[in-house]
């Protein structure tokens, strides 16, 4: 055999290899959910994958199936449009949040934003400043939740949820998922069904090294470069069950109000049953937990 012809059959070889480790990535992306084994005891834990940026095929639950975001022009901080060649942070419609429980979790009440829809945009404004620390504190019907966010190691996330919670986006929203599997409360879908996103999408940032322990918040995506506004929050040690995978943006960590997130993810679900065989929209809380608002300020 050839030198000349030799080296075009490696060639081939080594595509076909990157063609097979993409095409696992996008069925790893796009499953219905990412499985994570429990272990030794072979017990199956619930399918877990997040869903990434806005507008995505139904039918859609975080967890439940996955999907992938909005494609359209670079913005200003690196995220992908929905709407091609619009500018960034520009409004480019709504959508209406779906009806929550009618009772409200903590004894609260729905906040007069939680009817109201939600804005869609383009790629995300640039808001940071360069060397200001960041704070957001989300007022909860069940009390407030406050988080610093880590600009210098995931600075495009941080600059969306900042730009996304200075709009007023994420006001009315309603947690949507409860995971006592692995500590999970999610948060962030303006539809309030685990469908929802801003309109655009955002790139990872991701060292390899994360680990989801009491208290990080992270991105919810549906497979890489995915993220949108979905967002979880992990309230204990089973957390550590992603670790392995790494594949969640870490952009925040609580600093107060963690035995708040702790009350909200032992509250009911709405379909245990459902949820155990695999239909994650069965972890929705049974009772409405609302994000009322949510604040940016220095930490």
């Amino acid at each position: 055999m050839g030198k000349r012809t030799r080296d075009r059959q490696l060639a081939k070889q080594h595509a076909r290899r990157q063609a097979e480790r993409r095409a696992q990535q996008r069925r790893r992306g796009t499953a219905i959910a990412v499985a994570l084994g429990i272990g030794a005891l072979g017990v199956g834990l619930a399918a877990f994958a997040f869903l990434g940026g806005g507008d995505e095929t139904p039918p859609v639950a975080s967890g439940a199936t996955g999907v992938t975001g909005d494609t359209g022009a670079s913005g200003a901080t690196g995220a992908t449009g929905a709407t091609g060649s619009a500018e960034p942070g520009v409004q480019t419609g709504t959508v209406r949040p779906e009806p929550g429980p009618e009772e409200v979790a903590c004894g609260a009440e729905a906040p007069r934003a939680a009817t109201k829809a939600k804005p869609q945009f383009s790629a995300p404004a640039q808001v940071l400043e360069k060397g200001m620390t960041y704070a957001a504190t989300l007022q909860t019907s069940c009390g407030d939740i406050v988080i610093e966010l880590l600009a210098k190691q995931a600075p495009e996330t941080v600059n969306s949820f900042v730009f996304l919670a200075e709009q007023g986006y994420f006001d009315g929203q309603r947690i949507h998922r409860l995971d006592t599997s692995i500590d999970v409360i999610q948060g962030g879908d303006p539809t309030g069904t685990g469908s929802g996103g801003p309109g655009y999408t955002i790139p990872d940032e991701l060292t390899g090294e994360e680990s989801y322990g009491p208290g990080v918040f992270a991105m919810a995506n549906g497979g890489p470069d995915t993220g949108g506004s979905q967002f979880f929050l992990i309230t204990g040690e089973d957390g550590h069950r992603l670790d392995d995978q790494a594949a969640w943006t870490i952009f925040g960590t609580v600093i107060e109000g963690l035995d708040v997130a702790e009350t909200i993810q032992e509250l009911p679900i709405s379909d245990p049953d459902a949820a155990a065989a695999g239909d994650l929209s069965g972890q929705q809380p049974a009772q409405a937990v609302y994000i009322e608002e949510v604040t940016i300020g220095s930490a």
